[in-house]
């Protein structure tokens, strides 16, 4: 098992800090190569009503990197889970792909062949488009990303697309498998992005003007898209209505 070196800012129940632990430690089961110098932090993020309420940070040295992951939990074992998978993930992707090169986009293109899923994402559970809720959340990320970065939080997240704050423009993009397996990036229309096509294909939205929500939620009812990309004309920022496994809709929203 790998030495980790522990930090608890309290309270955190005294039965999930030894579990979290272990689970850090035992990491080096699932890795071909040697996980060094692993580095916990546990802790309990705002009041008693937060949700999820414990935070786990870790990092750890891989074949000379450092390798860092941030999760939450509904305990302090569950987030460390959810760190340790993290960590797995990029292990793995350095491994496999070697996707760490974000300044070599040939050597990206030719990883991404590797990686692209052989299916695509399992059936949605049927409802009616009457029953479906809106189950909304915020990009895992919150500052502003190059496409090349968002490659490597899209394949980080075993995720379908990735909606992020381009570093170039500032505008909500996304980046996302296509039914071709290759990557696409889909952008405002006239955005100067769509010359962005070194790894990806860039596609600018198919909408010519910002559209209210409940437009494209009438879509959505009607054609059941994977995902839809649009700019919302409540606030004119761009977001992502995609159909969840549980037959509901979720709506990826840019952070506030």
């Amino acid at each position: 098992m790998i030495e980790v070196e522990l930090t608890v800012i309290a309270p955190v129940p005294r039965a999930q800090i030894e579990s979290a632990r272990l689970r850090i430690a035992s990491l080096d089961r699932f890795a071909r190569e040697p996980l060094l110098g692993a580095r916990l932090t546990l802790r309990r993020d705002g009041g008693p009503r937060a949700r999820p309420p414990y935070v786990a940070d870790a990092d750890v040295r891989f074949n000379g990197r450092v390798l860092a992951a941030h999760a939450a939990g509904r305990t302090a074992a569950e987030a460390a889970d959810a760190v340790a998978e993290a960590l797995l993930r990029q292990v793995r992707r350095i491994v496999g792909a070697d996707v760490a090169l974000r300044n070599e986009p040939r050597a990206i293109r030719a990883a991404l062949d590797t990686l692209a899923p052989e299916n695509g994402p399992s059936p949605a559970r049927r409802k009616p488009p009457e029953q479906r809720a809106i189950v909304r959340r915020r990009p895992y990320v919150d500052w502003p990303q190059s496409t090349l970065e968002a490659i490597d939080d899209l394949l980080g997240e075993e995720a379908q697309f990735h909606l992020f704050r381009h570093v170039r423009t500032g505008e909500d993009t996304v980046v996302h498998w296509r039914d071709d397996r290759r990557l696409g990036l889909l952008f405002p229309p006239g955005s100067p992005l769509a010359d962005e096509d070194d790894v990806v294909v860039p596609k600018e939205s198919r909408y010519s003007e910002p559209l209210p929500f409940a437009a494209i939620r009438a879509e959505m009812d009607m054609v059941n898209h994977r995902f839809v990309y649009f700019v919302d004309a409540a606030d004119v920022r761009g977001k992502v209505l995609y159909l969840r496994q549980d037959g509901d809709y979720g709506l990826v929203e840019p952070p506030l």
